[in-house]
């Protein structure tokens, strides 16, 4: 269920991004970072995928409020999983 619902998520903020015009590079090199480390987390994954989240969580904060609620939604999920 959870790895489920974090594919829900990562699709979510990537649908949400590409409506963005200019969106950093940057963000999109750590969004795509994230999304591979995800598709392979595993309960003993690094704990760079969740630091990868919050990073991203905190860049859209000011700009990006959707993709906000979303990383922060994947933030609290990786979370719960323990990662």
């Amino acid at each position: 269920m959870s790895g489920e619902r974090i594919r829900e998520l990562l699709a979510e903020l990537s649908k949400e991004l590409q409506a963005t015009p200019n969106f950093d590079p940057e963000m999109r090199k750590l969004l795509e970072q994230l999304d591979t480390e995800l598709h392979t987390v595993t309960p003993d994954a690094p704990a760079s995928a969740l630091d990868r989240a919050k990073q991203l969580e905190s860049r859209f904060a000011a700009e990006h409020p959707v993709a906000e609620r979303i990383a922060r939604e994947l933030v609290d999920l990786l979370a719960k999983m323990g990662i």
